[in-house]
């Protein structure tokens, strides 16, 4: 986990801290992201559109939109993504899973929790 120190020179500063997913654990390249849409097992739920490429080895690669359909705010749409990526971090990276995974989030994302994702992803890939 690291950490950002935020504040001024002699100011008590405020300490966050935040993980994101290594680079080798997201899906960077449209390329990538293309061929995930277009090869993939399509999962959909309420909330979320799901697409999953089985590989032959290494980790878990993760890539997450959220349009401007789901709320026209950054803010929003920011908050959906990083709920979504908790539960797949909850829920997946426990296990040593080889597979490419694009997720984007549907208008009625930015009412689910972050438990509500987890659990959505524990019935899709039937993990408990």
């Amino acid at each position: 986990m690291s950490s950002l120190v935020v504040g001024k020179k002699g100011a008590s500063a405020l300490q966050f801290s935040f993980h994101m997913f290594a680079r080798r654990e997201r899906l960077r390249s449209s390329r990538d992201i293309e061929s995930v849409l277009k090869r993939g097992k399509r999962y959909s739920t309420v909330s979320l559109m799901i697409w999953v490429v089985e590989r032959q080895n290494g980790p878990l690669r993760v890539s997450v939109m959220c349009s401007k359909k789901v709320d026209r705010r950054a803010v929003i749409r920011n908050k959906v993504k990083r709920r979504v990526r908790e539960a797949i971090r909850a829920v997946l990276a426990t296990h040593d899973l080889s597979l490419d995974i694009v997720v984007s989030a549907k208008p009625q994302a930015k009412e689910s929790t972050t438990s509500d994702f987890r659990g959505l992803f524990s019935n899709v890939f039937h993990i408990q």
